[in-house]
């Protein structure tokens, strides 16, 4: 899924435009995420851990908070992730530069209801985190009755990519 189904922005700089199978690598690879929403004009940006794969985000959430307030007053997410590689020094401090990737994603996000979908991306989440091994031991009967220290349910959210670029500043 890409410029052709999801779409994408023209960015300023061409020549750092990722391609597809980087965006999608990067996507699959970062450790966190940060979810940016918005409700009643205020926005708000949270970070946090979670799985990629074709053209969906998901993440999970204690099914009360803010995020989730948010979630429900606004369907409509931005997702971003980066990769600081390294400060490029140079004789000037202003002719410094930064090598990295990023990459920025818009769509809408749900609340998955069913258990099996729901078990399906906390499969995805936990192998990504915590191997293969434990994920494929995750049973719906145990997403089901979860609750987290604090006693909230988890819930899991899919946000589907609608746009997405990415960019990126690899100094040789």
């Amino acid at each position: 899924m890409f410029a052709e189904e999801c779409g994408t922005y023209n960015l300023r700089l061409a020549k750092r435009a990722m391609g597809e199978n980087e965006i999608h690598e990067l996507l699959r690879t970062a450790q966190v995420g940060r979810l940016g929403l918005s409700r009643n004009n205020q926005p708000y940006v949270v970070p946090l851990n979670f799985a990629y794969e074709k053209g969906h985000i998901y993440f999970h959430c204690a099914d009360t908070g803010m995020k989730l307030e948010f979630l429900q007053g606004n369907s409509l997410a931005c997702f971003e992730i980066d990769e600081f590689i390294e400060t490029v020094t140079a004789p000037v401090a202003c002719s410094y530069d930064t090598a990295y990737r990023s990459v920025i994603a818009f769509g809408k996000a749900r609340i998955l209801n069913s258990l099996q979908e729901t078990t399906d991306a906390l499969r995805l989440i936990v192998d990504k985190y915590a191997g293969n091994e434990n994920a494929q031991k995750l049973e719906a009967r145990i997403v089901d009755k979860h609750r987290s220290s604090e006693g909230a349910k988890t819930i899991v959210v899919d946000m589907t990519v609608e746009q997405m670029t990415g960019k990126h500043n690899l100094i040789d």
